[in-house]
Parts: C-alpha cells; sequence; structure tokens
C-alpha cells in the first residue's frame, strides 16, 4: 500500500505530459496525490517498517517498479 499511492502523482504527470489534462489540474493533482503519498508512506512506515532483510519487502518493491513499468508503457503506447 505503501508503494502504491506514489502512483497517483505519477499517473497525474504522465496524463500532463500528455496534454490530456490540463497543467492546472495535473498538478493539483500531483500535489495532492503527492501529500497523501507522504501522510500514508509515513504511517505505513511507522507501523510496518521496510526490512529488506526480508524476501516480502523486496517481492513489494519489485512489484511496484513492475507495475510503473507497466502502467507507463501502457499510457504511453494508448495515448501515441
Amino acid at each position: 500500500m505503501g508503494y502504491l499511492i506514489g502512483l497517483v502523482p505519477l499517473v497525474a504527470l504522465l496524463l500532463m505530459f500528455r496534454q490530456i489534462l490540463p497543467s492546472n489540474i495535473a498538478l493539483g493533482i500531483v500535489l495532492v496525490g503527492f501529500m497523501a503519498s507522504v501522510m500514508v508512506q509515513q504511517r505505513i512506515r511507522q507501523r510496518y517498517p521496510y526490512n529488506f532483510k526480508e524476501r516480502a519487502e523486496w517481492w513489494a518493491l519489485g512489484t511496484y517498479t513492475a507495475l510503473v513499468v507497466l502502467l507507463t508503457v501502457v499510457l504511453l503506447s494508448f495515448w501515441s
């Protein structure tokens, strides 16, 4: 969950750079998404600190990275 909340600002930036959303709306979404992402990640980190000695943490990071790459490729190929 801590990783996934960070997708909101990334998607808004992609939509802004592809000129699908007006820049003022996209920047507002990026700002709100970034602030929400920081707040949620801080709360999650307090309850469940990152521990890269565990395999599950690496799986979560790898899944997030694959999801970001897949989402970027799909969005860029869809709107090009």
